[in-house]
């Protein structure tokens, strides 16, 4: 799709849903603030997947989580390589390809999620649903729990049906799915949600939107809650919340 036929559904699209105009001058609005918030560079100690756990939780065997995890790597390999042969933005594929976590960011949640066993975890941002999947895959075999995402539809190329897509039927039985964005949502589905124990940040990363989520998790997570984000280096918002709650 050209940027000028890219143009024009955009135009299209406002006409017929003048709030998606005033929603996307936002978000531009928000993204060009964010040269405010850049000051801090981040130093890197990075262990491990394995190792991070193995330190955490010296008693799990981690070898049993990676072997269930197999199967459903393979399921995914074979989604993102479908993926791969489509046109981007279209309706068949809204999203890019690159534009969800990676292999050991997927594999850390499974791992999270096996090894505590959450009773409830809101994320923000699905897209595909890669982080979703194996969310619920990890529910699934820990036969508990719940996941409660919040997405919306930003582009004329994204539809509903779209958001999650990746999830199989037999996953779908632990998710809620909310539809709208999170400065809208997310404060009433925390009041609406006992025991909260994870949430998850990977909506629109800029300064302002990052901030009220890791507010409003941290004033609604269960004691001992886990706040977790994606992006962290677009802007300073993880660095300035982790430092003002210590």
């Amino acid at each position: 799709m050209s940027k000028l036929s890219i143009f024009f559904q955009l135009l299209k699209n406002t006409i017929v849903r003048p709030q998606l105009l005033l929603e996307l001058s936002q978000e531009r609005t928000e993204v060009k603030e964010d040269e405010k918030f850049k000051t801090h560079k981040y130093s890197f100690d990075l262990d491990s997947i394995n190792d991070f756990f193995r330190d955490r939780f010296p008693d799990v065997n981690l070898i049993d989580f990676e072997d269930e995890l197999k199967e459903l790597d393979a399921y995914v390999e074979d989604f993102l390589k479908e993926l791969e042969l489509k046109k981007y933005p279209s309706k068949e594929k809204p999203y890019p390809a690159d534009y969800s976590i990676n292999s050991d960011s997927r594999k850390f949640l499974y791992i999270l999620c096996r090894i505590l066993k959450p009773r409830n975890i809101i994320e923000t941002g699905v897209a595909y649903g890669l982080s979703s999947i194996y969310i619920l895959k990890a529910l699934d075999s820990n036969k508990s729990g719940t996941l409660h995402s919040i997405d919306s539809v930003f582009r004329p190329w994204q539809e509903k049906n779209m958001i999650g897509t990746i999830i199989p039927n037999e996953l779908r039985k632990r998710w809620k799915f909310n539809l709208g964005k999170s400065s809208d949502v997310l404060e009433e589905i925390f009041n609406r949600i006992d025991n909260v124990d994870i949430f998850i940040h990977d909506s629109l990363h800029t300064y302002k939107n990052m901030m009220f989520e890791f507010d409003c998790a941290e004033r609604n997570l269960d004691e001992n809650g886990i706040i977790i984000s994606d992006d962290v280096l677009d802007n300073d918002a993880f660095f300035d919340f982790t430092n003002k709650k210590g």
